[in-house]
């Protein structure tokens, strides 16, 4: 992906690799503003994250510079970072937006009968 603001997309990290150990790491090539290492409920890493670099510039360098190399025993995938409306379905509110409200809404049959089994819909 094209690289067309400073916010760079992170992928393949190590679980291991800290906000501190990607500044550092990012910070050999340009200038860093911020780094996000995105984490589950239980704050663990995902595996990838987000760096901003303090110049359009900078990220550009950045992406060509480290996208594939080894870091921390992985190849890092960079890209540009993609904006919220750029997301594949954008956010999920929006799309259930024209969903009736729920009590409105009729009940749903259940996918197991415990007298006759699963529900096949095309044997109904």
């Amino acid at each position: 992906m094209e690289v067309l603001t400073p916010r760079l997309y992170v992928g393949n990290l190590s679980y291991d690799a800290s906000e501190s150990d990607i500044f550092d790491h990012f910070a050999k090539v340009a200038g860093v503003k911020n780094v996000e290492v995105v984490r589950d409920k239980g704050s663990n890493s995902k595996g990838f994250g987000f760096v901003e670099m303090q110049t359009l510039e900078g990220a550009q360098d950045a992406a060509k510079k480290l996208h594939d190399t080894d870091f921390m025993g992985r190849l890092l995938i960079v890209n540009g970072a993609k904006s919220v409306g750029e997301r594949d379905g954008g956010p999920r509110r929006d799309r259930r937006d024209d969903r009736p409200p729920r009590e409105d809404r009729p009940e749903r049959s259940s996918e197991f009968d415990y007298e006759s089994g699963p529900r096949n819909p095309s044997y109904d």
